[in-house]
């Protein structure tokens, strides 16, 4: 059992260009839905051992999750505002990393799996992160690198040595009682929620500081109406690119749901459409080209998917869809 402390009440802003918190910050969006639609699927996680897909947490299942990772990360001593540095491939464990975070409004600080070298030094001072969430398979990468301010290291997918002190996941974040500290003060919309590293083809990557309102107008509800609270959007893209967190969090702010595929693959694409349920994705680059490049299969008009976003359009649209 994890009680919560109550935090102090303020008022909310007034301003009728920011939505209420419980519409665009993502820790009363989950108390919201768990409250309002506790048995809604809000994730699905593809399985291609099993045909009607795998596991599936509700919204009252995630709720709890993400509250058991935000007390374990204020065991370590993670803060309101503080940046925590998070480097491995999407999973369940790196979904409740990101949500757990901004449940006690620390930032979540996504960085891509390729680093390594002088551009991991970069990145890890940039950050200006104390604590990092790294993956077993890239912790050997810390080796030899300047690590800035970090001085722990949370390890997760596995077990692995790193330079510095380190603890496990499983050890770390996931209690089974306590009671998770109270906020120094609301979580604002326009608190920042994330720092998203760009790709770097101007130089070092430069981390972009995203609030939650920033995320909202970008692709919410309101700017996007075309999706809803009744799609299901396919996560296939690292969760260190805006395509991939941003897109979980909006689907969140909807009150809708997801469907995480570890990554994308043309070969199993539409076979992982079906398994989950999804009804819209966004596909970047190359990935339309594949798809409508792939041989075609009696099976592939038989998909819930309604809504395909690209960049860029493939060469016929229209034969496409």
């Amino acid at each position: 059992m994890i009680d919560i402390a109550e935090t102090s009440s303020t008022p909310e802003t007034t301003d009728p260009r920011i939505p209420p918190r419980d519409q665009v910050v993502s820790r009363y969006l989950i108390d919201r839905w768990a409250k309002e639609q506790p048995e809604k699927i809000f994730l699905k996680f593809d399985d291609a051992d099993h045909p009607t897909g795998g596991e599936e947490w509700t919204y009252a299942d995630f709720r709890e999750l993400v509250i058991r990772a935000g007390l374990g990360f204020q065991a370590l001593g993670v803060k309101q505002g503080d940046h925590v540095l998070v480097w491995g491939p999407p999973s369940q464990d790196h979904t409740l990393i990101y949500f757990g975070l901004n449940y006690i409004g620390a930032v979540y600080v996504p960085i891509n799996t390729a680093y390594r070298g002088n551009l991991l030094a970069h990145v890890l001072d940039v950050s200006d992160a104390k604590l990092a969430v790294v993956h077993a398979e890239l912790c050997p990468r810390l080796t030899g690198v300047d690590l800035a301010q970090l001085d722990q290291v949370v390890v997760f997918g596995g077990d692995a040595e790193t330079p510095l002190p380190s603890v496990s996941y499983a050890d770390a974040l996931l209690p089974e009682t306590g009671t998770l500290a109270a906020l120094d003060r609301p979580i604002e919309p326009w608190d920042p929620m994330a720092i998203i590293f760009t790709s770097g083809t101007t130089g070092p990557s430069k981390g972009v500081l995203t609030s939650y309102l920033h995320l909202y107008t970008n692709a919410g509800p309101v700017t996007w109406p075309m999706v809803t609270g009744e799609d299901r959007w396919l996560q296939n893209f690292p969760m260190f690119h805006i395509a991939g967190m941003a897109t979980m969090f909006v689907m969140l702010t909807r009150g809708g749901s997801i469907g995480m595929v570890e990554r994308f693959d043309t070969r199993t694409f539409w076979e992982s459409v079906r398994r989950t349920g999804c009804t819209a994705c966004f596909l970047l680059g190359a990935m339309a080209t594949f798809l409508d490049k792939a041989q075609p299969d009696a099976s592939d008009a038989d998909s819930p998917m309604r809504l395909m976003f690209m960049v860029p359009l493939t060469g016929d649209i229209a034969a496409f869809s």
